[in-house]
């Protein structure tokens, strides 16, 4: 029997923090919480868009928006703390934010914009609000993507060619920082076991839906007309946002177990109801999980906390 979202139940009196919250999945992700009683957390690079999005979004939960470049080191850490100083209880961080492809661009600390963005900003905020996460018993979902069983990465990955690849090709970064996702959301839910931590993680894939990750390729290559017809063929050919939100909402279904990874299984794990999947041969090898894991503190310069 397929899951539906009415499992999930009322969210009344829980937060969930979700980046990327301001457009497609991670929206439809917060509108479906707030429907629901939850407080949700935008955790956005635009505020002025972020606040638009939560004026949107109607309910009898609420919401707040807080500013998040996952890109930018220094500022994930002061938006980890902002959210460490409200909130003492979380039921959620959803690691949804993310970019795809383009020309080689640097984030602030001068590390490949893709992997600086989908994987390290991310490690970093859940670093950094461990202590939360860890006292609340949190659930974390990190979506990755289908792409991510092209990712590359290995236990003999170097620091270069994960955070400054050379020659550079966009296309395969990005297979790599979703690879990443999910081999950070296995090794988490390992280390979280054997050190007895009551955090629990959580991968999904959202399959094929019509987000902006497309269109924002395009404007940062300069193909602004085709930027705008990517967003209309979208919208006709994929399915909504909001059945992509689907994988995202079962992740934290109490039901859904630590170290599963969720996905649609029709058509090649693009369409279809969210499903437990089998872990894709790139992200099982907890050699290249203990690598990943290794580089990302070294990024960080300091251990990670489990």
């Amino acid at each position: 029997m397929s899951w539906d979202p009415q499992q999930l139940g009322q969210q009344v009196e829980r937060t969930f923090v979700i980046t990327g919250a301001n457009s497609g999945i991670g929206l439809e992700t917060a509108r479906d919480l707030v429907g629901r009683g939850a407080h949700v957390v935008l955790a956005v690079r635009d505020t002025s868009r972020g606040e638009a999005a939560a004026a949107r979004l109607a309910g009898p939960g609420s919401t707040d928006v807080v500013e998040l470049d996952l890109a930018d080191l220094d500022q994930v850490a002061s938006c980890s703390k902002q959210l460490l100083d409200t909130y003492e209880n979380l039921a959620a961080l959803i690691c949804n934010a993310g970019i795809m492809g383009g020309p080689l661009l640097l984030s602030s600390q001068g590390f490949e914009r893709q992997m600086a963005t989908n994987h390290l900003g991310h490690a970093a905020l859940i670093a950094a609000l461990w202590p939360l996460l860890d006292g609340s018993a949190s659930r974390v979902v990190l979506v990755s993507s289908n792409e991510g069983r092209r990712g590359q990465l290995s236990p003999h990955t170097t620091r270069e060619q994960l955070l400054n690849p050379d020659p550079y090709d966009g296309k395969q970064v990005y297979r790599n920082t979703k690879q990443a996702n999910l081999l950070f959301a296995q090794e988490l839910n390992r280390r979280c076991a054997e050190a007895d931590s009551p955090v629990t993680s959580v991968a999904v894939h959202p399959g094929a839906a019509g987000t902006n990750l497309l269109a924002r390729q395009l404007e940062r290559g300069g193909h602004d007309v085709l930027a705008r017809v990517s967003k209309v063929v979208s919208t006709v050919l994929l399915r909504s946002p909001a059945l992509g939100a689907f994988a995202t909402l079962r992740s934290i279904d109490p039901q859904t177990p630590s170290g599963a990874f969720v996905g649609p299984t029709k058509f090649g794990q693009l369409r279809g109801p969210p499903e437990l999947l089998d872990v894709y041969p790139s992200a099982r090898d907890p050699d290249t999980a203990a690598r990943l894991w290794e580089i990302t503190e070294w990024v960080l310069e300091r251990p990670l906390p489990i």
